[in-house]
């Protein structure tokens, strides 16, 4: 390898059109090699106090190939003096000009002052915040069943997304993504999401094909951290790996050094994994060339994010969050994968929800059509918070992971207190075709029962091929129920999961209670029966009173909207039942007994 990088720069208000100088790449393996720079002059206020040199370079084909992308942060020298990075190029250019990030500019990413970390209202669930304004709608994703889930869900994923990056000149980033086992058809399926993160146009489709794995460049330990040197900040690694291949412009003798001459994510404090990287190829493309990288074991970390480049350390690296996942088929046969993903608040749903996706896709050989049983659980400080349900149908996939995606979201980017999440646990038992039974009626065998009896309700059935069963649900009437009308209701898990939070619509307002909350949600896959007695009550906030006395319920029955932090509660539980089917159930009914207790 060459030699560090020299500590003397060229200011910007010295560089001038017409000078000469080269660049520093890994063109090849993990040799740095030099291709020739010329300076065509200064584009004054590229971005609000900003300005970007403009080159024209030369040398290892790039006449041919245009500027490449993974050479994000190639230090350009004149006369032996660092003026900054190659940072940017146009595509389909004709000749290979591009943009030079100012080296001040890269120098001042470790003086700006820290990006203040969120506020989090509540310290732990004891403030006037919410949880996360996503608990509603996943309450009532789960409550509903095909194409309207569907879309809520996905809904919801649209406001866990980083923003939309502006739109702009065909100037682009020089950042090639480099990824392992992750098939074509996920990319293209969470391709906006993924260009919400910068792997857009810059990094084209033929780049997002698999690379080599990490510990695939070589079991040799890499030589010192130099400039021109290539690494890769990984978003994902293991099994499973994606990350973004750039160029070392500097390194400090403190272990300090900067890269890539423009933003990574835009997330100022940050700390990701960082890995040495060697080049494989390089491809020629007309749209964008762009680097073949393989990257090996992180041993830095990237610590800051600036629009003028990233920053980062040598003394260490630093863990991603594990995900552990693992598939079944009806017949038995298990894989199992195991990975990492980036703890970043906005970053968590979007990378558990493409790596689950990538996951499925290798793992699965059911038909598109497929009844899929999962269960997602977040190991955080507060315990397991763990969610589990059954999708049926064309779109059952995409029902199970962005069902992660959005529960990820509420946990990790909560308003109360620090996640923590320490694990992720993806578990999917895939069946061939639609499987899907219908209630369609149901009568009670009396129209009266006295406190202390059962209660009967027989309920008809239907599959999705018009066969019906008949199945008998039987509930025993509390000895303290008083006499009068009770409803007997016999439904889906959705249905279940309705009445649940309708008796006690308590919001969570800590992640112990989230997860509590979240335990509380009936599966699909189970046939819910409860008896419910008329009775007015309210809600608090952090209780529900489910019989209030009359005088009471006079004042909370009173005209007009309810109190802040109230609601109000039209029932109380009685007893319920959850049976477990072989496969989703949809529907509910409603029937209605008298309680009168035997005359003496």
């Amino acid at each position: 390898m060459l030699s560090a990088a020299p500590e003397e720069i060229l200011p910007l208000a010295d560089v001038k059109a017409g000078m000469k100088g080269y660049g520093l790449t890994v063109w090849s393996g993990d040799r740095i090699e030099k291709f020739g720079v010329e300076i065509l002059g200064v584009l004054p206020n590229t971005a609000p106090g900003r300005s970007m040199i403009v080159v024209r370079v030369s040398g290892l084909g790039l006449e041919e190939s245009g500027i490449v992308a993974g050479m994000s942060g190639s230090p350009v020298y004149v006369d032996g003096k660092l003026i900054g990075a190659l940072s940017a190029g146009w595509g389909f250019a004709k000749v290979p000009i591009g943009g030079v990030t100012p080296i001040e500019a890269m120098q001042a990413i470790d003086r700006e002052a820290k990006t203040p970390a969120p506020a989090r209202g509540g310290g732990g669930g004891t403030g006037g915040g919410r949880l996360s304004t996503s608990v509603e709608p996943f309450l009532r994703a789960h409550t509903l069943d095909g194409d309207e889930r569907l879309a809520l869900l996905q809904a919801e994923l649209e406001k866990l997304l980083p923003a939309r990056p502006a739109a702009g000149a065909d100037l682009r980033p020089l950042l090639s993504m480099s990824t392992s086992g992750i098939p074509e058809g996920s990319f293209l399926r969470w391709r906006d999401g993924l260009s919400r993160l910068g792997f857009s146009s810059g990094a084209p489709l033929g780049s997002l094909q698999a690379q080599a794995p990490v510990g695939g460049a070589s079991s040799e330990p890499p030589g010192p951290l130099v400039g021109g040197a290539a690494i890769t900040a990984l978003l994902i690694g293991g099994d499973l790996q994606m990350g973004a291949t750039g160029t070392v412009t500097q390194v400090l003798p403190d272990g300090r050094f900067t890269a890539f001459g423009h933003p990574f994510l835009g997330f100022g404090e940050l700390e990701l994994p960082v890995s040495p990287s060697k080049i494989i190829s390089v491809l020629p493309n007309y749209n964008q060339s762009f680097k073949i990288a393989a990257s090996g074991k992180p041993i830095y970390r990237m610590t800051r994010d600036r629009d003028s480049g990233i920053a980062g350390r040598t003394d260490r690296s630093v863990p991603l969050v594990p995900v552990r996942f693992r598939f079944e088929t009806e017949d038995g046969t298990v894989k199992t994968l195991n990975w990492g993903v980036a703890p970043h608040p906005k970053l968590m749903s979007l990378l558990v929800a493409f790596s689950a996706d990538a996951a499925l896709n290798v793992s699965d050989p059911t038909s598109r059509e497929k009844t899929l049983r999962f269960r997602i659980s977040f190991e955080t400080p507060a315990g397991p918070i763990a969610y589990e349900d059954e999708a049926t149908g064309t779109r059952a996939k995409e029902v199970a992971i962005l069902s992660a995606a959005i529960l990820g979201g509420i946990i990790s980017d909560n308003d109360f207190e620090e996640p923590g999440i320490t694990g992720v646990d993806l578990s999917f038992r895939s069946s061939p075709g639609e499987r899907r039974l219908r209630l369609l009626s149901g009568a009670l065998t009396s129209r009266r029962y006295a406190p202390g009896e059962e209660a009967v309700a027989v309920v008809r059935l239907q599959d999705r091929r018009g066969k019906d069963t008949v199945r008998t649900v039987r509930l025993k009437v509390p000895l303290e129920t008083p006499d009068g009308k009770v409803a007997f209701i016999v439904g889906d898990g959705s249905a279940g999961s309705s009445l649940r939070a309708s008796l006690n619509p308590v919001e969570p307002k800590s992640l112990a209670a989230f997860a509590r909350w979240v335990g509380n949600l009936v599966p699909s896959n189970r046939l819910f029966a409860a008896l419910v007695l008329p009775a007015r009550g309210a809600a608090t906030g952090t209780a529900t009173i489910s019989a209030l006395p009359p005088t009471m319920a006079t004042l909370v029955s009173k005209p007009g909207p309810p109190e802040a932090g109230r609601s109000d509660v039209g029932g109380r539980l009685l007893a319920e039942e959850i049976v477990p089917m072989d496969r989703p159930l949809a529907g509910s009914i409603r029937l209605e007994f008298e309680v009168e207790r035997p005359r003496s």
